[in-house]
């Protein structure tokens, strides 16, 4: 199945209906980000620190599946040159809207995360990507791409959602039900029937899958990157926070060698 058709289409319908992802930067966040401190996010609740931010300031800064009118706005505000890549047409809109808004200079591209071609090598300072590799299949060839684009010594701040949060009963956590029912690595196309998959996407959800600690974190390294921070934060869902704290996780790396 073409899951990244569907993944478009799914977050087409989310810019529309109240996506916390969708709801563009506010006032506070532009003149915080102005002053110096920009509000960041790659996870659902917590900011990145300032410290990963900084270095990034004047450069070329990519907005990786970024999307939505919040982190690549904030990035301009802050005095980087500001490039949002996403597949959402809809998604780009936010960020059009927060660029005319907020008088910001920002380039829209529509397109796949796992293809960069429309960028130069070593084109970017920076690459903010938050939580968005849990749509894509392999993301080995994202990291890859994202080290093609990099210059030396650039940063890939990237979240994640922890592999875990994959094992439980979809339907019944959204009644504030845990239960265990899928193995992992988990994949919407392999762990789901076909029957459940197409009612998945018929309901506009995304297709999803988890991926090992092998696979980002090796994955990563594997591809030209060392770590060099690292954080954890929860989803504000109290069934699961209860239960699990490091629901997603947040990475700064940075780009030591070409592939």
């Amino acid at each position: 199945m073409d899951y990244k058709s569907a993944n478009s289409k799914a977050w087409d319908w989310e810019a529309g209906h109240g996506s916390a992802w969708a709801r563009i930067a506010s006032d506070d966040d532009i003149n915080a980000a102005a002053a110096g401190k920009p509000r960041i996010r790659v996870t659902i609740n917590k900011y990145v620190p300032l410290s990963w931010i900084e270095p990034l300031k004047g450069g070329n800064v990519l907005a990786l599946a970024a999307g939505g009118g919040q982190q690549a706005p904030a990035l301009a505000a802050f005095g980087c040159t500001a490039t949002v890549l996403d597949i959402s047409r809809k998604m780009l809109e936010k960020d059009m809207e927060a660029a005319e808004k907020y008088n910001l200079d920002i380039r829209c591209v529509q397109g796949d995360m796992e293809d960069l071609s429309a960028f130069r090598d070593k084109e970017f300072r920076g690459i903010i990507n938050p939580v968005s590799l849990n749509f894509i299949e392999n993301i080995g060839k994202v990291f890859q791409q994202e080290n093609r684009v990099l210059e030396t010594g650039g940063r890939l701040i990237f979240g994640i959602a922890n592999p875990a949060l994959y094992i439980f009963d979809d339907r019944l956590l959204g009644k504030g039900r845990m239960k265990v029912k899928y193995t992992l690595p988990f994949s919407d196309t392999r762990s789901l029937s076909r029957k459940e998959l197409k009612k998945r996407i018929g309901k506009n959800d995304t297709v999803e899958f988890s991926h090992t600690l092998e696979t980002i974190i090796g994955g990563a390294a594997d591809s030209g990157f060392a770590i060099h921070g690292f954080f954890s934060d929860t989803t504000s869902f109290e069934p699961i926070d209860s239960y699990l704290q490091d629901c997603y996780i947040a990475f700064l790396c940075i780009k030591v060698r070409d592939l």
